[in-house]
């Protein structure tokens, strides 16, 4: 009959639609008694199976689900049901059996109507049913608890725990702590007692906890509730979530716009603490700044970060630290935006601290502009004799000697030198570039031959204690072009003695710049400031930039000698002549705050640490001109026979100024005639004619140098550095300029490709042809513009002198020779190897090499010993002489090197030509290597080193060959005694028969004469 109610009623709520609201007509729990916590099925009683039961909603008839396990076959049924969690209208439901109190989760639906709760129940497996009670009133405790963090140390490693910390109930209760991981409910801890607060102790949550509920490292938030109940098993109260707390690392800013050139900070915080167990020693977790990058394509635009992330100190994890992101300034010009992005992590592996590792915690997505238009076509140049271009185009010209800052850069310790000295013992009564010098921090790139005529180039670093390549070099024949760290390039030519500086600036220089370079900006009328920073007074200093003066007239006297390195007048800071060894020691190093790194992911990395590449460039050298070579920091000491060598350098003219009758010319010219053969030289050079087109390089100034040059020498001599003029600015055009390097339809070839193939070096001199870029030189000349004769043999520095290398120190396999002009790939190197003995020296062998050709000043030959050659003696010290030819037969002077082991030998070298050494201590000399007493001779082991009487000699040894050996030695001894014993008769009996011949002879001779007369 009652079930016929029920289907009555579900047909006439189907009808009427009541079953949208189920609180108006639930059906009652069936056999509600017996499932109470306390009832227990008795044997042989029928468990409650709601298998069996009809789905649907049902009232309890103000009782509740039970909310924890009441244990086996209570309720009425062998497997009892109940509530282990509940989320809103969804309650979690356990089936409790003899194995555990919840080997089955499901999930129904509840509704509160009213005060009263109602329940959706399903059906369950067979011989459950679900637990009911009386709902008791739980404590009233509604205190929000606070989630604190702490760690557990071991020795060697430490782990997070965290605490739900709340304050005592005023009766003796039990307290249950859930935690939340993400909005989610994770753990319940057991229901326990006070107990003087160790129960939050026991409720702390640890990482073996998290590890079990699938949260295996930090990043995720945390909190937590407490409810409290008179019993473990009654009625709980409602639970109160702690605020949310982060554990992990939060970051300022997920969305960044930088130009290039330009930086930005990202805020780093940890809000947990982290260690490394108890041992002693640095803890330290180290943040990575991987930059996602979206084309392999370098001249792309790019990010740079600080050090590519962070250390952080484990005694300072609460305080905030900083990633710098930079805008990495490309080598292109030209206006673009490009979207990046910049990816913070840990570590893949921490041992000390497994829970931080591999942890991302950010992807910052940046916004990056590039915009070139102030720097577009801007250039800076020193040509000789010094006319002078400031980067906004303003022309003068420098006619003094000494060392100046050609440009300075004003935020970043950079600075280019230039040195000036008499272009030729007074004949053209001009100064002319002969050294420049090119810094950023304590690293120094220089070129030098101020030292007079009979100077030669050093071309080298003579600093280099900055990481990081802060100076990036690169040469190609005697054209170098040195990157600087913001972007900027330095290009130098070397023309026999003289040098060309250009400098190419970058977007980073815009209004940083002072010097000779004056101020980069849209603005000339503010090129012209002083060291001092006041405006230089002189006349053509005037900032209407539009007034034009003859360059003649142009010597900006004020401007010009408030940038001397030594005048005092000026001087506003500490400057430091970088061409003195002396003041190097003075420069402050590049900033470890200006160290950017481009860490991009490397398919072939393990770690992100591996992917990591750091340098104090802010840009990348994507692209260079071709057949450019890295030049390397092989050895950046200033020995102290450089110093001496440079202490006593002075220039060789008098201290003045070039002449400026500017209205006379000498030696038969005209100001036509020198237009005129102006003009033809540049109509006449490949490389102008290659570049007359291209955007940017201006023939006209040029042309007017070569002319006053001409005017103010008498000669052409200077001409060609004015034709050297148009072809750099072209080539650094093509180069930046993305537009240049697309091809012709036609042609097949961008402007790039025909500019890079014609405009050769010095047009090659006019004794090569430029084939592709490259001179290809007539017979017996040489060199990257064909300027060298190669008949002349090369002029070696400080020929006839002996040098001196240890070989307990260095491996003295290759000798550095300087002197001019080498030649790359045609320079050989003549070696002879001497064996330099007590009683004299013998030359065991000679060998030619090709040589390594450093630069045009400094080259290296190869030094090989041979030991299987000469005489059998052993106690020699090995020398060399070396030269050079640029072609067979004409080799120069040579200079000398003695190799030895300071262990037991004192060498001296210098200015004499003889090979000196002495041995010093109780060794013996086998083959110039040092031995000790009791050691054998490398070639003949019955002789061995006896040192008794503190002086090293071989003895033959005592074993029984040896002593035949010695008898051996004996007879040879004695044979040759008596046989020198006889030698010496015989040369006694020769000559007393030779004197009586001659006697007999003279005789004969008087008889003659007495007849003849």
């Amino acid at each position: 009959m009652a079930t016929l109610d029920v289907r009555v009623l579900l047909y006439l709520c189907g009808i009427v639609g009541c079953w949208a609201d189920p609180c108006l007509n639930p059906m009652k729990v069936p056999s509600l008694e017996k499932r109470d916590r306390e009832y227990v099925l008795a044997t042989g009683e029928r468990a409650l199976n709601d298998r069996l039961l009809t789905e649907g909603w049902y009232d309890a008839g103000g009782k509740v689900l039970l909310d924890s396990a009441p244990g086996f076959q209570h309720c009425g049924t062998r497997y009892p049901i109940w509530r282990k969690q509940k989320n809103g209208d969804n309650s979690v439901m356990c089936i409790q059996s003899h194995s555990g109190t919840c080997i089955r989760e499901m999930n129904i639906e509840t509704k509160m109507c009213g005060e009263k709760e109602i329940f959706n129940l399903q059906k369950t497996i067979s011989s459950s049913a679900y637990c009911f009670g009386k709902p008791g009133a739980p404590p009233t405790f509604a205190v929000k608890p606070t989630v604190t963090t702490q760690l557990h140390n071991d020795t060697y490693t430490s782990k997070l725990e965290f605490r739900c910390e709340f304050s005592k109930h005023d009766d003796d209760v039990f307290y249950a702590t859930n935690w939340v991981v993400n909005g989610e409910l994770v753990l319940t801890e057991d229901a326990m007692r006070w107990d003087n607060g160790d129960v939050i102790d026991k409720h702390t949550l640890t990482e073996v906890k998290l590890i079990s509920v699938h949260v295996t490292q930090v990043g995720f938030e945390l909190r937590c509730s407490v409810r409290a109940s008179h019993r473990e098993d009654t009625a709980a109260s409602i639970p109160v979530l702690s605020d949310s707390k982060f554990i992990g690392i939060k970051i300022s800013d997920k969305t960044l716009e930088l130009s290039e050139g330009e930086f930005a900070d990202i805020s780093l915080q940890l809000t947990a603490p982290f260690g490394c167990g108890t041992e002693p020693g640095r803890c330290e977790l180290n943040i990575e700044s991987v930059h996602l990058e979206i084309t392999p394509d370098c001249a792309e635009a790019k990010l740079a970060s600080s050090t590519c992330g962070k250390v952080i100190s484990a005694s300072e994890w609460d305080k905030a630290a900083t990633i710098r992101v930079f805008g990495q300034v490309s080598q292109s010009l030209g206006s673009s935006s490009n979207t990046l992005k910049l990816k913070l992590a840990t570590p893949d592996v921490l041992l000390d601290n497994m829970f931080w590792a591999n942890y991302t915690f950010g992807i910052i997505t940046v916004q990056l502009k590039k915009n070139t238009t102030l720097i577009a076509g801007k250039s800076c140049y020193a040509i000789n004799d010094p006319h002078i271009q400031t980067f906004d185009g303003r022309r003068y010209e420098h006619q003094y000697e000494g060392v100046f800052t050609m440009y300075k850069h004003t935020t970043f310790p950079i600075e280019v030198q230039i040195q000036t000295a008499d272009c030729g013992s007074g004949t053209y009564n001009a100064w002319c570039n002969c050294g420049v010098a090119i810094r950023a921090g304590r690293t120094v790139f220089e070129f030098n031959r101020c030292a007079g005529q009979s100077s030669i180039w050093t071309i080298e670093y003579t600093l280099c204690e900055d990481s990081g390549d802060v100076l990036q070099v690169k040469k190609k024949g005697t054209s170098y072009e040195v990157y600087l760290p913001t972007g900027g390039r330095v290009t130098v030519t070397v023309y026999g003695i003289y040098l060309n500086v250009y400098i190419y600036p970058s977007i980073q220089d815009v209004n940083n710049t002072r010097g000779l370079c004056g101020t980069l900006s849209a603005d000339c009328s503010d090129d012209f400031f002083l060291r001092d920073g006041t405006y230089s007074s002189d006349v053509t200093a005037t900032g209407d930039c539009t007034t034009t003066y003859n360059n003649w007239q142009n010597l900006l006297t004020t401007f010009s000698n408030s940038w001397k390195v030594d005048n005092e007048t000026y001087r506003v800071d500490n400057v430091s002549n970088l061409f003195d060894p002396n003041a190097l020691t003075s420069l402050p190093a590049w900033p470890r705050t200006n160290l950017y790194c481009s860490c991009s992911p490397d398919p072939q990395s393990t770690t992100l640490t591996e992917a990591v590449n750091c340098t104090a460039a802010i840009h990348k050298v994507c692209a260079t001109l071709p057949g450019f070579t890295e030049v390397f920091p092989t050895s950046c000491t200033i020995t102290e026979r450089r110093r001496r060598r440079s202490a006593g350098v002075h220039l060789e003219s008098p201290r003045r100024i070039r002449r400026q009758a500017a209205k006379v010319w000498s030696d038969g010219w005209t100001e036509v005639q020198a237009k005129t053969f102006c003009e033809k030289l540049f109509q006449e050079s490949q490389s102008v004619q290659a570049c007359k087109n291209v955007s940017g390089v201006g023939i006209s100034g040029s042309i007017e140098n070569c002319i006053l040059d001409i005017q103010l020498t008498g000669t052409t001599d200077f001409s060609r550095f004015s034709v050297d003029t148009v072809r750099d600015k072209c080539l650094q055009e093509v180069l930046v300029d993305p537009e240049l390097k697309v091809k012709n339809e036609t042609r097949k070839m961008s402007v790039y490709d025909i500019v890079v193939a014609e405009a050769c070096l010095n047009d090659c001199s006019g004794k090569g042809t430029c084939t592709n870029g490259d001179c290809v030189c007539q017979t017996n000349y040489g060199g990257s513009d064909c300027s060298v004769d190669l008949t002349a043999p090369p002029r070696l520095s400080e020929t006839e002198t002996v040098d001196t290398c240890d070989m307990s120190r260095d491996a003295c396999d290759v000798v550095s020779v300087k002197g001019e002009t080498f030649v790359d790939g045609v320079s050989t190197c003549l070696v002879e190897e001497i064996r330099v003995r007590k009683s004299g020296q013998e030359i065991v062998v000679s060998k030619v090499h090709i040589a390594t050709v450093v630069n045009i000043g400094h080259a290296q030959c190869k030094v090989v010993t041979n030991d299987n050659t000469g005489s059998e003696d052993s106690e020699y010290v090995r020398a060399y002489r070396i030269s050079i030819a640029n072609s067979a037969g004409n080799y120069s002077d040579s200079v000398g090197l003695i190799v030895f082991d300071s262990t037991c030998i004192r060498a001296d070298g210098g200015r004499e030509t003889k090979f000196k050494w002495t041995v010093k201590g109780p060794y013996c000399l086998d083959r110039g290597t040092c031995v000790s007493h009791g050691a054998r001779q490398s070639g003949n082991k019955c002789l061995v080193c006896d040192v008794s009487d503190n002086k090293g000699t071989w003895k033959t040894g005592t074993e029984s060959g040896c002593q035949g050996e010695s008898g051996k030695l004996l007879l040879i001894a004695v044979a040759a005694a008596v046989g020198g014993v006889v030698f010496v008769i015989i040369i006694v009996v020769a000559l007393v028969c030779v004197c009586k011949k001659k006697n007999r002879k003279g005789k004969n001779g008087n008889a003659e004469g007495r007849e003849m007369t």
